[in-house]
């Protein structure tokens, strides 16, 4: 987590800079709401009764709240079954008062839903308001007029039928909701544009395309000042200029900044600007709008690949999808922040939002962070992939969709390319390509600085009848056709969209060797909920069926559910020379033995996509093995490795590309200590051990952060591990206990996850067993000041206690 000064970027300064990005005539809609889940009839009258309804916070997700009951929310007989990793969708409502005075009633008043899943009716105060389809897209209401001073309702309905996605959804308002109050003169909100056509060393030239509104009954000259501010504060550029606008009107603005010696945007060095714009009639601020910002440039070609400012780029990226494991799809920011902020400290550089937009709190991330995003659209155009998926709406609401994906997401400079799909049934096809050229065309008038792709994953000749309408070829799964392509297509850039864990030296070596390659995304960096299984026994042979019930997880991710590197992300550090982990050892599981069940659950024949993770374990704890042969994997940067057991070497092996960086050795189980050695012009420059554990003595247990904002929507995370008498980690499943976890004060326990695949209990209970010797707790503040405390208890051993600060917003 690089910024411009070398310096590691805390997650606790991440949500420093996520709430910088406030703007203050927004008002967060997080706390009021309650939430029934199933149908009701008359809810959306003011004078409904909904006194008996659970009150929640936004973003919330009913589907994994707990039954009345207290029994979780799995199902095996959930109708989305495996899809959706056995969690229901279904219709509910939500209701929120609103009070405003005479002033607030009078002004312009926007209702903001940055995603609602789906289907959604919204009513102000008895009346109908909207209908929203797409469960991704960020839609606004202009509620001017329509609200009066005093009380006002808001209802919603959400009607979320199953099947409707091939991954676990969610199901509510699952990402912010806010309220703009604006003067009648105004900055349009939707209609900044923050461009820079020159990002050099020496100047940076920042364009800004705005419409100023006026909703008055008088004429008005608008006075609009624009300053770029430094990270810092300090005025770098300015520019102003005055304007007649007629009453009820809007008037398109141009103006151009210059800021010399600026500080440029990458992914190792993300510096921020904001844009503060004012607004003034008659001397009198009547608005004020800030937009931060990047300056930097985006080209690529077959040539030189992909540059920024200039300088080579190659993509090392990973697919996530947007649940938040233990708090379902509730895209709570800090949440999404801490996927963002997890995968580049695994030595990311790039995001794909697979399949639908990335939330604010994402991209906002990114542009803190230095991360580069493929924001993406849609999973399905006109031809469905399941029975209630986005294509029943696709036709009629496609352009209102990608339009607000473009807007939402274009002064984010970490968005490098939008992606108009992800392996569209009709892909190569005449309706496909035609379909694809008008979405292409659409991003371009919007947005005209970056790149159009799409995930194909068909072979040729028909994908160059879809790649033919593209900036960028998005290729999934199909490293083996970059040669070939290449020679009759010289000028077509290509980069893997999706790729399989396994196989990660075979989709990373085109990157090094093709310069029209520029990157890769594994499938998947962040472990999901849904896909149940694909990551340990994969799809059945005819591509119909995942693992049965109570598989929740996809159990593909390279950084596990709840945050922690699986062996994998140890390989890619290496693979990707990042320096992070220049070394480690893991040792494949003993034969005769399972970490978990059904890993061989259907018969498969090659040739069959395996998404599944090389299964080694960060553990010499193997009782029972004694004297057998186990074999350790060593993943190194350095080109030479020596493995010690108990201080006696067993030998060097050189490591290098021809070996995939990787190598092994067999070695007789003892208990005690493993240790690899790297090596490097001779000399000892790096190491791993690996420490035989005994029984689980006690707990390691890690806050993220020590403070919260009381805005009742921050989170904070606490980690806990079981250690023996000695603090080595305990890893073997026979030394899980169970945790009970209880949080008093000024917050309340969000969610509790151990990222075990086939675990089904509640999120929400405080109770968990540990997985591996972890589980992990998201601790959400309330909406007041003080302490927060957390009880741990764990089976055989004391209570432990930690506390934090929940702190005035």
């Amino acid at each position: 987590m690089s910024s411009s000064h070398g310096r590691v970027l805390s997650l606790a300064a991440i949500f420093a800079l996520l709430s910088v990005a406030a703007e203050a005539e927004r008002m967060p809609l997080v706390s009021g709401w309650r939430v029934h889940p199933g149908a009701v009839v008359g809810a959306e009258a003011v004078a409904f009764d909904d006194g008996d309804w659970r009150q929640v916070t936004v973003p919330h997700d009913v589907s994994v709240d707990d039954h009345p009951d207290g029994t979780p929310p799995f199902d095996a007989q959930a109708v989305a079954g495996q899809d959706s990793g056995y969690l229901p969708g279904m219709q509910a409502w939500y209701r929120r008062h609103i009070v405003l005075d005479a002033a607030q009633a009078a002004g312009v008043i926007r209702l903001n839903f940055e995603a609602v899943y789906m289907d959604a009716d919204i009513w102000l105060n008895g009346q109908p308001l909207a209908r929203h389809h797409d469960g991704y897209t960020a839609f606004t209401l202009d509620l001017t007029g329509k609200v009066r001073p005093g009380d006002n309702v808001i209802a919603v309905r959400v009607d979320h039928a199953d099947p409707s996605s091939r991954w676990y959804a969610g199901t509510g308002l699952i990402r912010p909701v806010s309220l703009d109050l604006l003067d009648l003169v105004h900055v349009a909100p939707d209609s900044v544009a923050v461009t820079t056509p020159v990002a050099t060393e020496e100047r940076g030239e920042v364009a800004v395309r705005s419409a100023v509104v006026n909703r008055s009954p008088r004429a008005a000259t608008v006075d609009l000042l624009s300053r770029v501010l430094a990270a810092d504060g300090t005025v770098v550029a300015q520019a102003r200029r005055a304007l007649p606008v007629a009453a009820n009107a809007r008037v398109d603005w141009d103006q151009a900044l210059r800021v010399n010696r600026p500080a440029l945007w990458s992914p190792d060095a993300p510096n921020l600007y904001t844009l503060v714009q004012q607004v003034r009639v008659g001397g009198v601020l009547r608005d004020e709008r800030r937009t931060r910002f990047g300056i930097r440039t985006i080209t690529v070609d077959a040539r030189q690949g992909l540059r920024i400012n200039g300088q080579k780029v190659v993509l090392k990226g990973g697919n996530i999808h947007h649940d938040n494991y233990m708090i379902g799809a509730a895209g709570l920011p800090d949440a999404d922040a801490r996927k963002v902020a997890l995968m580049k400290a695994a030595g990311y550089n790039a995001i794909r939002s697979a399949h639908n937009p990335a939330s604010q709190a994402t991209l906002d991330a990114a542009d803190a962070l230095g991360m580069l995003v493929i924001d993406e659209a849609f999973d399905a155009w006109d031809k469905p992939k399941r029975a209630q998926d986005y294509a029943r709406f696709f036709a009629t609401d496609w352009a209102a969709d990608l339009d607000s994906l473009v807007v939402s997401g274009r002064n984010h400079p970490s968005v490098l390319f939008w992606s108009i799909g992800n392996e569209i049934p009709e892909q190569g096809t005449p309706q496909g390509a035609e379909t694809g050229r008008r979405l292409a065309d659409r991003v371009r008038h919007l947005d005209p600085t970056r790149p159009v792709t799409q995930a194909v994953s068909i072979d040729g000749p028909d994908n160059a009848r879809q790649f033919a309408v593209l900036d960028v070829a998005g290729y999934n799964y199909r490293a083996h056709l970059f040669g070939p392509d290449h020679v009759q297509f010289p000028d077509r850039v290509m980069l893997t969209t999706e790729s399989t864990p396994q196989d990660a030296f075979q989709y990373w070596r085109p990157v090094e060797t093709m310069p029209w390659v520029i990157g890769d995304f594994v499938w998947t960096a962040v472990d999901y909920i849904g896909e149940a299984g694909i990551g340990w026994m994969g799809y059945s042979q005819d591509w119909q069926k995942l693992a049965p019930y109570p598989w929740t997880l996809a159990y593909c991710g390279e950084i596990d559910a709840t945050g922690r590197k699986r062996p994998a992300a140890y390989y890619r550090e290496v693979l990707w020379k990042t320096g992070i982990d220049p070394i480690s050892a893991f040792v494949r599981q003993p034969p005769g033995t399972e970490d978990l069940p059904d890993r061989h659950y259907f018969t498969i024949q090659p040739p069959h996509l395996d998404w599944s993770l090389d299964d080694v374990h960060p553990s010499w704890t193997w009782p029972g093995q004694e004297g057998k042969p186990l074999e350790v994997v060593v993943y190194s940067e350095f080109p030479e490795v020596e493995l010690f057991l108990n201080g006696r070497s067993l030998g060097r092996h050189p490591v290098g590309v021809e070996g995939e960086y990787k190598t092994a050795f067999q070695v007789p189980y003892a208990p005690g200590r493993l240790v690899a050695v790297g090596y490097r012009d001779g000399r000892p420059a790096g190491r791993w051990e690996l420490r035989t554990a005994g029984a689980p003595a006690g707990a390691r247990l890690s806050l993220d952060r020590k403070t919260v904002r009381a805005n009742g929507q921050d989170l904070a995370y606490l980690t806990v591990e079981l250690v023996d008498a000695d603090g080595a980690p305990v890893y073997a499943q026979d030394g899980d206990r169970m945790a009970a976890v209880r949080v008093d004060g000024a917050g309340v326990l969000a969610g509790l996850g151990n990222g075990n695949p086939r675990d089904a209990a509640s999120f929400q209970s405080g109770q968990r067993r540990t997985f591996h010797g972890r589980l992990v707790l998201a601790v959400r503040a309330g909406t007041r000041a003080g302490p927060i405390t957390i009880d741990v208890d764990l089976a055989g051993m004391p209570t432990r206690r930690v506390t934090l600060d929940a702190t005035s917003p």
